[in-house]
């Protein structure tokens, strides 16, 4: 939809901004493990959290070999989206594992939700190849992990508020 209009650079735009959108998935992955650190005592919680993390990885190198071979052939090269239909099937299996390891916090509720949503959204945009449905819901796979993100920020501030206000002396 968007990348005709970039004429001949478009398909480096389009790795550009996958390679560059899912590094920052990886770390909003990586910060609520950090912030979150019970999600790693479950094995369903670091499970969830690697496959997820894999899921980033196949979409950080489909962009490198999607830009690289348009880069210098003009064009992608279409095998390239083998590892973008692989990341996509591991964000719904370590969506669908790491949302269920996300009950116990009371604070991830939003995100957890966002989290499943990635992961639905992101298999219709694989099932469905027709345009404008595959975009809708590729985007909207994208918009979802942004929910995900500014929710875990949220909590993650609650919750350190909540720690200070324990730390606190008494007077």
């Amino acid at each position: 939809m968007v990348w005709p209009s970039f004429g001949d650079s478009g398909h480096l735009v389009f790795a550009i901004c996958q390679l560059i959108g899912w590094a920052l998935v990886a770390s909003i992955i990586v910060d609520i493990g950090r912030v979150f650190p019970s999600l790693s005592t479950t094995r369903s919680g670091r499970a969830g959290r690697r496959v997820l993390l894999a899921g980033c990885t196949f979409q950080v190198l489909f962009a490198l070999a999607y830009g690289l071979t348009a880069a210098a052939s003009g064009e992608p090269n279409e095998a390239s989206f083998v590892l973008f239909l692989a990341g996509f099937l591991a964000q719904l299996v370590g969506g669908i594992v790491w949302w269920r390891a996300m009950k116990p916090e009371p604070g991830l509720r939003v995100a957890r939700i966002g989290v499943l949503a990635t992961a639905i959204l992101g298999s219709l945009a694989m099932a469905v190849g027709t345009d404008p449905f595959h975009d809708v819901f590729l985007l909207s796979s994208y918009a979802a992990w942004a929910a995900v993100g500014m929710s875990a920020v949220r909590a993650s501030a609650t919750e350190t508020e909540a720690i200070s206000q324990l730390q606190r002396p008494v007077s």
